[in-house]
């Protein structure tokens, strides 16, 4: 029977409205409606299928994707979300032959990358899926890809290879030998057959060895001829002219000594100046006691060029007068043109003095300056951070030689005349590596003696993950990290693949690792961000919070530890942890106690408190809470209203009516009707509180509702007499007179009456 095609179509409109509205439940209810109608509609089926998916109901996902492909096996968007399921679920061989499936519908529709992409993942999923690596090797042959096809037809050799079928490992290594005759892989894997070692598909790299292009000896054109000036422009004279003499240090001495040289153009008049001129010939005649002698008279005359500092520096060095040297070099660092180069020969003096400590500061220092000129915006005060405690690092590891190899790592680097060159290579080699909020510094690079293998590891893996190759990656990975274990990007880069992997738990254990690593570094910001990673995957991970906590709280960072804070302690009440959560607050607030600027947060959170209290039927301790934030937020009309509820179920009448009478004023100067409601339902919750009776006549008569204000105090009169209230019972009699009831004459009967025949 046909369903109700304007049912149907109302339901689908619902649907799409609710979940690009992300409400999955309201979702999936309108789908349902939907296919009430049309039971094999495929489009109600899928939505109904990513909707549950959304909603990460992965059993209801599945089996609607199961009914649409009953209804049509070949919908694409059914096989990927299926095999996306199966993977979830852990169920590998089963999303493998669903990815078989789906690369098998995109090779019908000539889509082949597509379905290359499908069949690579099914090839990825589980090991030795012959089938749909033969399918892969194939395609990847028909588009022309011969190393890639090649390296696929070794694997599947390699998978019959393992299952003993010899016959069938020669048939696909001479599949590759067709794509790929004489290549070294193709002829390992030919002797690994013979020899029964194993199969080495990888050995086939993606892109060949570089062939270096024949040398012409004979252009056309004679030696004397340069029809294009080519002499003029690539000649020797213009290769050395202006190339960089020494490295850091030797060519700022060399910018120094022209600088001096320079000084007779600028000041001849000057006493100093002839004493410059010929300590600068004494030193390029190697006498260097005169020369010094001369400059430090300089100096005395008034002389005080950056340039002559530093000179005088490195010549104090060169005589092993090393205190004297450092003098002048620190005087010299506070030129930003020898800033760089001063900082590192103070680094050397230190170092050559046996000053440790100092050396490894004037190092990092002259390091941090040169790299974080090739970062900028937040990045540039991510690399600072890393400085900022690397020299502290190596003196607490009290490691001689460890300091020795930094040392030297340095010194070979900036003693190459190209060392500026090189240092933008090295940024650029880095940010290809680069992780997201893990900007790899220049120290890193520079202190690990194995940075050639790491870099180039950190970018094959991810190539490999791009792939989705992620177990050849992890290997990748775990070899580098055997070569270089203190290198944190390495372990990083495991721990994404890990997650990447969905062995969830382990990549978390590895970011803890890296983040006490990180701490124990000093680097507290990378070490904020791998936290901040655990908590995208685990946000209810109260233990990774607490830490957070407390390194922002370390480092002075309040606000952020106070925010934390608030997520921390409704993540325990969200566990159901209530004291937990309340403990939270409160540790929370006493940090916030004297920090400015955070009242907003402190509203925010006792706000919390008081809502937990009042779950909790805790009226203290609720009120308590409203008492804080009236301090914060002096008048508040709807902190007072809980606050003179909370009065009254606590029987704290007269808290109750100094709060009352404080809300009361501020609703009559806004609302006078607000406040005659507010105090009829109280009156209604208390209605023998005589006070209340009171405040609730006096509101009528503000608002000229006089019978109702009589009507209310007569019972309240009635009240104080009752109880033996005397004196009150004449204010309120004499009230109602001033109000003019139409009985007056009978109040002032009964005004004398009860007054002893005094009218007042």
């Amino acid at each position: 029977m046909a369903g109700d095609q304007n049912k149907f179509q109302a339901a689908m409109t619902h649907a799409e409205r609710f979940s690009g509205e992300g409400k999955w439940i309201e979702a999936l209810k309108a789908y349902r409606f939907a296919m009430s109608e049309f039971p094999n509609n495929e489009n109600a089926i899928i939505g109904f299928g990513r909707a549950a998916l959304s909603s990460r109901n992965l059993e209801l996902a599945q089996k609607a994707f199961q009914q649409a492909l009953k209804i049509n096996p070949t919908n694409l968007d059914a096989l990927n979300s299926m095999g996306d399921i199966q993977e979830r679920a852990g169920q590998l061989d089963a999303a493998a032959e669903t990815y078989l499936r789906m690369g098998n519908v995109y090779a019908s529709l000539n889509d082949l990358d597509a379905a290359i992409d499908s069949w690579t993942r099914a090839t990825r999923l589980t090991s030795g899926h012959v089938e749909a690596q033969r399918k892969l090797a194939e395609a990847l042959a028909r588009q022309g890809k011969t190393r890639p096809a090649a390296r696929e037809f070794l694997t599947l050799a390699a998978a019959y290879q393992r299952r003993h079928n010899v016959e069938q490992a020669m048939e696909n290594i001479e599949a590759a030998q067709e794509l790929l005759p004489d290549n070294p892989g193709v002829i390992a894997a030919l002797e690994a057959i013979q020899t029964e070692s194993p199969i080495q598909p990888n050995k086939i790299s993606d892109t060949p060895l570089p062939v270096a292009p024949p040398i012409e000896l004979d252009d056309g054109f004679d030696d004397e001829d340069d029809p294009f000036g080519l002499d003029e422009l690539f000649g020797e004279d213009q290769e050395t002219k202006g190339a960089p003499v020494g490295g850091l240090v030797e060519g700022a001495r060399q910018m120094a000594t022209e600088a001096l040289a320079n000084v007779i153009f600028e000041n001849s008049d000057n006493p100093g100046t002839m004493l410059i001129m010929q300590a600068l010939d004494l030193q390029s005649r190697n006498s260097l006691s005169e020369a010094i002698d001369n400059y430090q008279q300089a100096i005395q005359l008034g002389s005080s060029q950056p340039s002559l500092y530093f000179n005088l520096g490195l010549l104090y060095r060169q005589q092993g007068q090393l205190n004297e040297a450092a003098e002048m070099l620190k005087i010299s660092a506070e030129s930003q043109n020898y800033e760089v180069s001063s900082h590192f020969a103070l680094g050397e003096t230190y170092y050559a003095a046996n000053d440790l400590e100092s050396a490894l500061k004037s190092f990092v220092e002259a390091l941090r300056i040169v790299d974080i000129q090739t970062v900028s915006g937040e990045r540039s005060y991510e690399v600072s951070q890393t400085y900022s405690t690397l020299a502290e690092r190596y003196i607490a590891q009290d490691d001689t030689n460890k300091i020795a190899q930094f040392v030297t790592a340095l010194q070979n680097f900036f003693s190459d005349p190209n060392w500026e060159r090189k240092v933008y290579e090295a940024r650029q080699r880095m940010n290809n590596v680069s992780e997201e909020g893990n900007t790899m510094s220049l120290a890193e690079f520079l202190e690990t003696p194995e940075t050639e293998v790491i870099v180039t590891t950190l970018a094959i893996t991810g190539e490999y993950m791009s792939r989705n190759m992620l177990m050849t990656a992890s290997e990748e990975c775990l070899r580098a990290i055997q070569q270089a274990p203190s290198f944190l990007p390495l372990h990083i880069r495991l721990a994404d693949i890990l997650l990447k992997q969905e062995r969830t738990d382990e990549a978390i254990t590895k970011y803890l690792y890296i983040s006490r690593v990180f701490q124990m570094r000093g680097q507290s910001d990378q070490a904020v961000n791998m936290y901040l990673k655990i908590l995208k995957m685990a946000p209810m991970d109260v233990t990774v919070r607490s830490k957070l906590i407390d390194l922002y709280t370390s480092f002075g960072d309040i606000p952020q530890a106070l925010q934390q804070y608030l997520v921390l302690a409704d993540s325990y009440y969200q566990l159901a942890q209530v004291d937990r959560a309340l403990e939270k607050y409160n540790e929370a607030l006493r940090l916030a106690a004297n920090i400015d600027n955070v009242n907003a947060w402190k509203t925010d959170a006792l706000s919390r408190m008081a809502d937990i209290y009042n779950q909790r039927f805790d009226w203290a301790g609720a009120a308590a809470a409203y008492e804080e934030l009236l301090k914060l937020n002096p008048g508040d009309e709807k902190f007072l209203h809980r606050l003179v509820d909370l009065y009254y179920k606590q029987n704290k009448v007269s808290e109750a009516a100094t709060a009352l009478d404080n809300l009361l004023f501020t609703y009559q100067k806004q609302n006078p009707l607000q406040a005659l409601e507010f105090v009829k339902e109280l009156s209604s919750t208390y209605p023998d509180d005589m006070f209340l009776r009171q405040r609730l006549a006096a509101a009528y008569a503000q608002n000229n509702m006089t019978g109702e204000a009589i009507a209310e105090y007569d019972t309240l009169g009635e009240m104080q007499m009752e109880t033996g209230l005397r004196e009150q019972a004449i204010q309120t009699i004499q009230t109602i007179i001033d109000l003019g009831p139409d009985d007056v004459d009978g109040y002032r009967r009964l005004l004398e009456h009860i007054g002893g025949g005094v009218a007042l």
